[in-house]
């Protein structure tokens, strides 16, 4: 959460009231512990075993899905899930010197429920039409990569499995499947007991454990893949973008440039500290457009640094940006070469807190998700019919226009409208605006819905949020 903001409440009068410094501080506290803007390196010092090799198998899509992301549950604008148990699977791309491997493409394919794959051999006729079949992730600057999905179904010969291929930036490739701790089919599957090292077979094996809370009985898996090569470190020299997947939406990680909102930039040797801005370094209600030596330009005019990293920066658009930009960076070592990205000028994105539940909280400052997200901060689940507060960016122009670069208190309505699902059911929304820089506030009345986690997507000017942001309701 990069701007300096209070939740904004509207009256009739379409008025401000300001909520207190302490919510303020309390949430930007929140947000950067949830993620939203911080990496961990989460390297190792030893060398790791690499994961073992598999079989393709007879069933990666012959027909792909017109929906490829990572949200297997949910395809395209439906809103009807899939069945089964839902299962959220998360791990990290290494290297064998424990380095993540950035911007490597994880595709995962299994079963559904039933035991049927999208391919037109799948041996289960009975397949679930909602069932997404496969999905991709492309690994960021920690190699993390995540996919919501369900518990893989039986078919005929096989114990329960995920089939996994991770194809890195230059090319190599590793084909592997996941398996379920403690089913009992392992024992007799003639693929996972082909792989004679007890200690790699059971690194395949992981557990699917319930996730404490979680009303649906939700599972959680965590598959750390370690890929048999060695990233080096970069070189020192100039800063360096990344070319594929650098320069995304601050928020909700899509790739591209919208004028205003918050951006992260990947690549190596970006900075040479890791900080975000001091209050002292806004002057005259200008943010600063330099932290430490480290600046951004796109298109020649400079963006104001929230956080700076060897990995990672922090900026506010520019106002100015449109079409076909070039980005650059620059520090006391250089000058990067410039990579173009696109301007979109609606991307809208949700902030999120941990587990991918969307940051947000009510009026009186109190944060709203399951309970136990944060360590030493209270959460509630949402209640139907009480109004709450999302935070994103890119959610495009507002009247009055405000300068990006520039401290911002107040409340500036979107020129769009912003229409927002929670679940099944669309919320009232109540006000859709700037309420700080680059920041923009969502104040909603949480529809009449089941108690559990429900999806929330917001659709303004054609241009939807990001998959995977849910609010978890209960009575």
């Amino acid at each position: 959460m990069p701007a300096i903001c209070e939740p904004v409440s509207l009256n009739a009068a379409n008025t401000r009231t300001s909520k207190t410094a302490e919510h303020r501080r309390r949430f930007l506290k929140a947000l950067a512990a949830g993620g939203a803007f911080f990496t961990t390196p989460g390297l190792f010092a030893q060398s790791l075993s690499i994961t073992p090799a598999q079989t393709l198998g007879p069933y990666y899509p012959n027909r792909m899905p017109l929906d490829q992301d990572n949200d297997l549950i949910i395809q395209g604008e439906s809103i009807t899930p899939a069945a089964g148990e839902i299962t959220w699977l998360t791990g990290k791309v290494l290297g064998v010197n424990g380095r993540p491997l950035r911007n490597a493409l994880v595709e995962i394919w299994q079963a559904d429920r039933n035991g049927a794959y999208i391919h037109t051999a799948s041996p289960i006729a009975n397949r679930d039409a909602n069932f997404q079949g496969y999905g991709k992730f492309l690994t960021g600057s920690t190699g993390e990569y995540l996919f919501r999905t369900v518990k893989p179904g039986l078919y005929p010969g096989r114990t329960r499995h995920v089939h996994y291929q991770i194809t890195a930036t230059n090319g190599q490739k590793l084909v592997t499947q996941l398996y379920v701790e403690g089913d009992p089919l392992n024992a007799n599957d003639g693929v996972l007991n082909g792989i004679r090292d007890l200690s790699l077979r059971n690194s395949v094996i992981v557990p699917w454990t319930p996730i404490a809370g979680s009303p649906t009985g939700e599972l959680a898996a965590n598959f750390d893949i370690i890929f048999g090569m060695t990233p080096a470190d970069p070189p020192a020299g100039k800063p360096v973008i990344e070319t594929q997947n650098g320069i995304v939406n601050g928020a909700g990680y899509q790739t591209g440039v919208t004028p205003g909102a918050w951006l992260s930039i990947f690549g190596d040797n970006l900075s040479s500290t890791s900080r975000m801005w001091n209050p002292s370094e806004i002057v005259n209600d200008e943010l600063p457009l330099s932290l430490d030596g480290v600046s951004v330009t796109i298109n020649g005019n400079p963006a104001a640094v929230y956080y700076v990293s060897p990995n990672q920066i922090n900026v506010q658009a520019p106002s100015e940006a449109t079409g076909a930009v070039q980005v650059v960076v620059s520090n006391a070592a250089g000058t990067s070469d410039p990579v173009t990205a696109t301007v979109q000028p609606v991307q809208p994105g949700f902030f999120l807190f941990p587990r991918n539940y969307v940051a947000a909280v009510r009026p009186d400052g109190s944060y709203v998700g399951a309970p136990g997200i944060f360590g030493g901060i209270a959460t509630t689940a949402a209640k139907p019919g009480e109004t709450i507060v999302l935070y994103g960016t890119g959610f495009g122009p507002t009247n009055p226009s405000v300068r990006a670069g520039r401290v911002f208190n107040g409340a500036a309505p979107l020129t769009n409208s912003v229409s927002l699902r929670i679940g099944t059911t669309n919320a009232e929304v109540a006000f859709a605006g700037l309420s700080g820089a680059g920041l923009y506030q969502l104040n909603i009345v949480v529809p009449n819905l089941p108690d559990g986690d429900h999806d929330v997507v917001a659709t303004v000017a054609g241009s939807r949020s990001q998959a995977l942001a849910r609010l978890r309701v209960q009575r």
